[in-house]
């Protein structure tokens, strides 16, 4: 009884802290890196365009293929840790894409330009681990790790990270000047490193689901 309890706890922990740390790292990609890139580096229209398209074609495609192949190979727990873990490296490189840093490995070019091609790259990689540890992995675990009865439930909390996701940010980033670069430094760090860290408390809260048979 002891032990079906300190599962339940896990579990409920683990979509929380998965599912709204999730979330926050795709409100930013989603609502904000057009803002950095635009502020930072003066980018295009055209530029913000193939940003958008390029992740949602990653993601897209990121999704169906890894979402397939952790269900060949059974193992959620680790797509979800390691992927949030390398999720979260992804974000902290952000940190480092600066016109000062680049213009150092990039002398002879137009800086501006290679940091605008740069976050496009970066942001199609961090888009890659972030489908596979969460569109793909996260809710095929919280499918397989439920039962009809408790979906509803556990749907319902993962549902409504979306809006909590979106309050945090939105108020967390009233206290930095997006005019800065030192404010978006500062904010790939914390991300980047939040996102680490739960992708590392994974390997330990995240039970590997018993895979339901056919029929």
């Amino acid at each position: 009884m002891k032990a079906t309890k300190q599962k339940k706890t896990k579990f409920l922990l683990a979509l929380i802290i998965f599912s709204l740390v999730g979330q926050i790292a795709w409100v930013v990609e989603n609502m904000y890196f057009n803002v950095f890139i635009y502020k930072m580096f003066h980018a295009s229209p055209a530029d913000i365009s193939a940003m958008v398209m390029a992740s949602a074609v990653a993601a897209t495609v990121t999704t169906l293929i890894m979402g397939a192949l952790s269900d060949k190979l059974g193992k959620r727990k680790v797509f979800m840790a390691g992927g949030y873990i390398l999720w979260g490296i992804s974000i902290l490189s952000f940190a480092f894409i600066r016109t000062d840093t680049v213009g150092l490995l990039f002398p002879a070019a137009t800086v501006s330009a290679v940091c605008v091609t740069l976050v496009i790259v970066m942001d199609c990689v961090m888009t890659f681990f972030g489908s596979t540890a969460n569109d793909a992995c996260f809710n095929a675990w919280l499918t397989d790790s439920t039962t009809h009865e408790s979906r509803g439930a556990a749907e319902g909390i993962n549902a409504m990270m979306p809006l909590v996701a979106i309050l945090c940010v939105f108020g967390g980033f009233m206290g930095f000047d997006l005019n800065k670069s030192q404010s978006w430094t500062l904010i790939f760090i914390l991300i980047g490193a939040v996102v680490t860290v739960i992708g590392i408390a994974g390997f330990f809260l995240i039970e590997e689901p018993h895979k339901k048979a056919d029929g």
